[in-house]
């Protein structure tokens, strides 16, 4: 089969298997065609080459949404924007070119059998893509499964990586299967095609006993009835001076229509308040005078300005109770490149940051619980959500349900609020907490430990959204280990790659050629 065929076939696959395209069955095959393309080339050098083109041409249809981004709503123009995303499409087109010289690597000194090591190595370059240069883990291989409500369930044990690791292994065990079948070894294609077949049945098999064990048995905590107003405001006039009672407007409508509907809790999206909390003070009161007025506890997203140190700005959510008091506030940790502030700004001074205001934002330095009708909550915002550590310190400190605020408006009617909404699910499964996701524009959510949207509302509209929830404790095996699965593939794969051992023509030697033939 021919190189562009096999290329064409992966990009179809691995792209179209991913939320937002959704086709099913993709995501367990995607792999075998890379393997194809890259474990034969004539070398390692020539393997990563082919990674490299095949990685940036099918992440191409998952990060396209970048150029709309920077020339619309950046109003950077489209030759920019094309151009972002394109240099986005190939760092990340990086780790398939290192995948793709291990795969040839592994090949070389082991023959087939050397590939079941693999997997360990995809789980290892997904680590790494989630932490190096500031992280960018925006649609691993494992989120692939968050829509299927059976085969989601194992994210609890490993995470969004364990996932990964099976899909990995499905696609090397199709991979040599085929091989074997194309030399008409047929009982040993059936023994290679085991592993693909037993990673759909464990998946499916764990999902099943899990949904099944979480249904039964008295709740673990009392119902909990939230709702989310998301208020559509158009992103172009968000910040001007002259919108911002309109927009106060527009959620203090919502915010007592979801009190009247019986909410314990409103929840506003990512920078919902367009101004500086606290120091723009009539602004201020009045926002304070919603929650007063309804009766009804809010979170909300506005930014935060702290005189200290010269001055900083924080992306921050604000817990405030009923009588129309803060009662706690969280800072935004994991800031968006070039979005919220330019990294080594003295080099690249000549930038600007997407969002509205000259200064950069300053990243908040710890996690923070609000208390809600006597459950801690944790918060996040935006970005944060595709972050599975960032989320997890909440759990540890107790959280026993999660606040996602954010602004996808930024993402215009793409896959993007898709595929961030799908990571969000997953964040669900891998703690078993629910979720109530706030978007300016949708799509807006109240997620369950399961992952199952409970309750929503789509892109571009205004309403409210209400959905009860149970509030849940205790920690999963992901909760107790973090990234450990994912640490200790990475130092394993690393040893197959590096040290001499012994292969398939005799044993290698370090800095020495094959002894035998």
């Amino acid at each position: 089969m021919s190189r562009l065929l096999l290329g064409a076939l992966f990009v179809l696959s691995y792209a179209l298997g991913t939320p937002g395209y959704d086709v099913p069955g993709l995501p367990f095959v995607c792999l075998a065609p890379f393997l194809a393309l890259t474990a034969v080339a004539p070398s390692v050098r020539d393997a990563a080459w082919r990674g490299w083109l095949a990685g940036t041409a099918a992440t191409i249809p998952l990060y396209y949404w970048i150029a709309y981004t920077v020339a619309v709503m950046g109003k950077l123009g489209w030759l920019t924007g094309g151009v972002a995303a394109l240099l986005v499409s190939a760092y990340i087109g990086a780790y398939f070119s290192a995948a793709g010289a291990a795969a040839r690597r592994l090949a070389g000194r082991f023959g087939g059998k050397g590939l079941w090591a693999f997997p360990l190595v995809w789980v290892g370059l997904e680590l790494a893509r989630s932490y190096l240069l500031t992280g960018f883990p925006w649609m691993l291989l494992g989120y692939a499964l968050s829509g299927n409500p059976l085969l989601r369930q194992a994210a609890d044990l490993a995470g969004v990586l364990g996932l990964s690791f099976l899909l990995a292994l499905s696609g090397v065990s199709l991979y040599l299967a085929a091989s074997s079948f194309s030399e008409r070894a047929w009982r040993k294609g059936i023994c290679r095609a085991f592993p693909a077949a037993a990673a759909v049945l464990f998946l499916s098999a764990y999902g099943a006993g899990s949904l099944a064990g979480r249904g039964t048995g008295a709740p673990a905590a009392p119902p909990l009835k939230v709702a989310i107003a998301q208020g559509g405001i158009d992103q172009s006039a968000k910040w001007e001076p002259w919108n911002q009672d309109a927009t106060l407007s527009v959620y203090e409508e919502l915010t007592l229509a979801a009190r009247v509907a019986g909410a314990q809790v409103v929840v506003w999206p990512e920078t919902a308040a367009p101004f500086h909390y606290g120091w723009e003070a009539r602004l201020s009161r009045r926002l304070e005078g919603i929650a007063a007025r309804g009766g009804i506890p809010l979170i909300f997203g506005s930014p935060w300005y702290d005189p200290a140190e010269g001055g900083k700005y924080y992306n921050s959510v604000f817990h405030m109770d009923a009588r129309g008091v803060v009662e706690a506030r969280y800072d935004k940790r994991h800031l968006v490149p070039f979005g919220e502030y330019i990294p080594l700004r003295r080099v690249l001074f000549f930038l600007k940051k997407l969002t509205v205001g000259e200064a950069d934002f300053t990243a908040g330095t710890y996690p923070a619980l609000f208390t809600v009708a006597g459950w801690p909550v944790g918060a996040t915002v935006c970005y944060e959500a595709i972050f599975p550590a960032i989320l997890r310190d909440g759990v540890i400190a107790g959280a026993g349900w999660l606040v996602n605020v954010t602004n996808d408006a930024w993402f215009g009617d793409t896959a993007a609020p898709r595929q961030h909404l799908a990571m969000a699910r997953l964040r669900c499964v891998e703690f078993r907490r629910p979720m109530v996701r706030a978007a300016n524009s949708g799509i807006s959510a109240v997620i369950d430990a399961n992952g199952d949207i409970v309750a929503s509302l789509g892109l571009f509209r205004r309403g409210v959204v209400s959905a009860e929830i149970r509030p849940g404790s205790g920690r999963t095996p992901y909760a107790k280990m973090g990234d450990l699965f994912g640490i200790s593939c990475s130092i394993i794969a690393a040893l197959t790659l590096i040290f001499p051992l012994r292969g398939t023509h005799g044993i290698r030697m370090a800095g020495r050629k094959d002894c035998g033939a």
